[in-house]
């Protein structure tokens, strides 16, 4: 019998035949260079077969089988010695059964700790402190709030000025009309389907860049200020950590979907029951804030994100809203200058900046808009950070650099 013939028979595959014949499991003729499955080869793989429902291993199966093929099983010892083989299974079994029903009840009484409470989750709106800092990025005025309905927190209404800018308010969150038709990117940073993608050693690195966010912004005065954070949709740092920084601080948080605001207002709420947060859906970073109202910005990759999909940088636009005594904390990814990653860029993202994931790039744009470096530190790389960095080119270095800024004197 031939082995294709032999494997069907058994509902294995030709590979485990030969593979069991290197073990020694299966011992058959050979004719030329073609093996033939004999008598003793069905009666083995029979055998094989019984015994790997019992759950031994291979190892132990070619012990048994050894000692089966030495003594045929002719008397009772050697009959007791295989029975107790079983025996010893089966308490291995029994043990690992144990063990399994603990697991299982461990899992269960986890999972009811940890899951959500049955009772109706009430979302936030845009805090009222936030109404004497909302601007038409077009005038720099105040915008006019009309149709509101507030419950503690204003939940919808809408925002105009004379200028014809509007904005809606959609179940708190603010919706301006500088939108991607769709989203640039495949899907957002929380969704479970992307986390699976992205490389294990690019999220070890982008944890470490939370560390070093958070290490860094417990040590600035945040008393009483205005921190924002754009490009959520692609990374989000804050919401890891902001339940332990200032109390007395004011967050908004801006990004072009939708769907990953509501996901990083639900983590928000689970950590601080009623954050002083304005969540604002925009694409191009012309928010809807008060000029020169923003104290710190985090740049959570935003520079490589945005200016990925736009010529400008992003502190270009948004200089507006800082001021003379503004910080900057943030992260920014490049590749050495000769990587062929970076050629990649130009030719599938056409609209990018012309120097975005350069080594120089980060430092060369926060100096031409007033602004200097005066932190940093290269916290690592990755040379495969996985399918959703489509410009990749395989070990290759994505260097990650994390810098503190301010305004130069």
């Amino acid at each position: 019998m031939k082995i294709g013939t032999f494997a069907k028979l058994f509902h294995v595959t030709t590979d485990t035949v030969r593979y069991y014949i290197e073990l020694g499991l299966l011992i058959p003729d050979k004719k030329n260079t073609q093996y033939q499955m004999n008598q003793l080869c069905l009666d083995d793989m029979a055998f094989i077969t019984e015994l790997k429902k019992f759950y031994f291993s291979l190892l132990e199966i070619q012990q048994i089988l050894s000692y089966q093929r030495v003594t045929n099983f002719s008397d009772h010892e050697d009959i007791d010695y295989y029975n107790n083989f079983l025996i010893d299974k089966k308490n291995q079994l029994t043990k690992k059964k144990e063990d399994i029903s603990k697991a299982i009840q461990l899992i269960e009484k986890a999972v009811q700790t940890n899951s959500p409470s049955s009772k109706e989750e009430n979302f936030t709106g845009v805090p009222l402190s936030f109404v004497n800092l909302l601007y038409c990025p077009k005038c720099h005025i105040p915008l006019e709030m009309k149709d509101v309905t507030i419950k503690v927190y204003i939940q919808t209404g809408s925002l105009t000025c004379t200028c014809g800018y509007e904005a809606a308010i959609e179940e708190g969150i603010i919706i301006t009309g500088n939108l991607y038709e769709t989203s640039p990117y495949p899907s957002y940073f929380y969704d479970k389907e992307t986390i699976k993608e992205i490389n294990p050693n690019m999220i070890n690195l982008f944890e470490k860049s939370n560390f070093w966010f958070q290490k860094v912004l417990q040590n600035v005065d945040l008393k009483n200020k205005l921190i924002v954070e754009t490009n959520v949709d692609a990374f989000v740092s804050l919401p890891k950590y902001i339940d332990v920084l200032e109390t007395s601080a004011s967050y908004v948080f801006s990004g072009y979907s939708l769907a990953m605001l509501k996901k990083v207002r639900k983590r928000i709420e689970r950590m601080i029951p009623k954050p002083n947060v304005l969540y604002i859906l925009n694409s191009d970073l012309n928010l809807p804030l008060k000029p020169l109202s923003i104290d710190v910005f985090v740049d959570s990759f935003t520079a490589n994100d945005f200016s990925l999909l736009n010529p400008q940088f992003p502190i270009h636009i948004l200089k507006n809203y800082l001021h003379s005594s503004s910080t900057i904390v943030g992260g920014y990814s490049y590749y050495d200058s000769s990587a062929k990653s970076l050629k990649n860029i130009s030719a599938l993202y056409p609209f990018s900046h012309e120097h975005i994931l350069y080594p120089k790039y980060i430092e060369e744009n926060i100096s031409v808009n007033g602004y200097q470096i005066t932190q940093s530190e290269n916290i690592g790389y990755c040379t495969d950070p996985g399918p959703f960095f489509d410009y990749h080119v395989i070990d290759e270095k994505f260097h990650m650099l994390m810098y503190l800024a301010s305004t130069k004197k």
